[in-house]
């Protein structure tokens, strides 16, 4: 179990700006449904599910389970302009395996949100007892991958052809791991 006990959390980005960062609480799903909105569309036909449909979000915050999927948003009052997820399972062969997930409003972006928040889900997954975190990244997303790379995540994989958007066009998908520090030595080779 991950003690939640340091939120609300004060951020202070490069430009001077300061943000809140906190878990996902139900009652965020119109501000989450926002922000997901002020997305490009260039950017969402990346994601998993259709977020444009308010109904995908509201699922997420009715079906809130803080073990499985620990969602972390960044708010300028209660603007939500970031959201970065840790996801978990509970058992099995990947449990000590997070896999993290981040989105930044376009103008937010290039003023460190997306460092402070990789940092935070680090911070998330070593308190979580985690091995590994994993981040699957489409190749064109060069500045994500970039973004993790910079936070010491290397390279394990890309899998060709392998992920499609929501137009149906095949990409590559890229695979970063981050060792977590706490984790024995032996784990090290890739």
């Amino acid at each position: 179990m991950i003690h939640l006990d340091r939120y609300p959390r004060e951020v202070s980005l490069r430009n001077g700006a300061r943000l809140v960062f906190r878990p996902m609480v139900p009652e965020d799903v119109d501000r989450l449904w926002a922000f997901f909105r002020m997305i490009p569309p260039e950017d969402r036909m990346f994601f998993r599910q259709d977020v444009s449909r308010r109904d995908v979000v509201q699922r997420w915050a009715d079906t809130l389970d803080y073990e499985t999927v620990l969602p972390i948003l960044a708010l300028e009052g209660d603007r939500v302009v970031g959201d970065a997820t840790l996801h978990r399972q509970k058992a099995g062969w990947k449990q000590r395996v997070g896999v993290v997930r981040i989105q930044v409003a376009p103008d937010y972006r290039h003023q460190g949100l997306g460092t402070a928040m990789i940092r935070e889900l680090r911070h998330l997954g070593e308190k979580a007892a985690l091995r590994y975190l994993m981040a699957e990244i489409l190749e064109e997303q060069d500045a994500a991958v970039r973004a993790f790379e910079k936070l010491g995540f290397r390279h394990a994989a890309v899998y060709r052809n392998f992920a499609n958007d929501q137009k149906g066009h095949m990409h590559n998908l890229v695979v970063l791991l981050y060792h977590m520090a706490s984790a024995p030595a032996d784990d090290m080779s890739l």
